[in-house]
């Protein structure tokens, strides 16, 4: 696994070459994921100290899913794996960007093209979702089968 370097200085953190990412007190750190072409908003998710190491190493995006506490990488069910293109961080580097390819065309486990497929709309007196994508991508029945759902209410 990557050794990150010590946060020494805001110099550092902010004008400096050394990767000094800052996780919160859970160990992860936020980072969303976009289209390297199209620039779509495809997910967000988290990474732990291995998962951001291993998305550097390898060069595919690697999470730590929140909701089955393990390290996954994305597609490994699927098949959708992300290609990761570049990555980025903010100034302070709480927060990480990754820009890829995805195998496959989509990254959303509901089978849409992105994570975020609704729209909050609101006339006034009353607040609802409206679907921005016209159709799935894929069949999530048929790409996961009988695997749990990983959204928990």
């Amino acid at each position: 696994m990557m050794d990150f370097k010590p946060r020494l200085s805001v110099e550092q953190v902010e004008e400096g070459h050394d990767l000094t990412p800052r996780f919160d007190e859970h160990g992860l750190i936020p980072a969303v994921v976009t289209d390297h072409e199209s620039g779509l908003l495809l997910m967000h998710g988290y990474m732990n100290r291995e998962a951001l190491s291993r998305t550097i190493e390898t060069r595919e995006a690697h999470f730590w899913s929140r909701s089955r506490q393990k390290l996954w990488r994305k597609g490994e069910t699927s098949g959708l794996v992300q290609k990761v293109c570049q990555i980025l961080v903010d100034d302070d580097q709480d927060c990480v960007w990754l820009r890829v390819l995805v195998t496959g065309g989509a990254s959303c486990h509901v089978g849409y093209r992105s994570c975020f497929y609704r729209e909050v709309t609101s006339d006034g007196s009353s607040t609802t979702l409206r679907f921005t994508e016209d159709s799935k991508t894929f069949d999530p029945k048929e790409v996961y089968g009988d695997l749990p759902n990983p959204t928990k209410l």
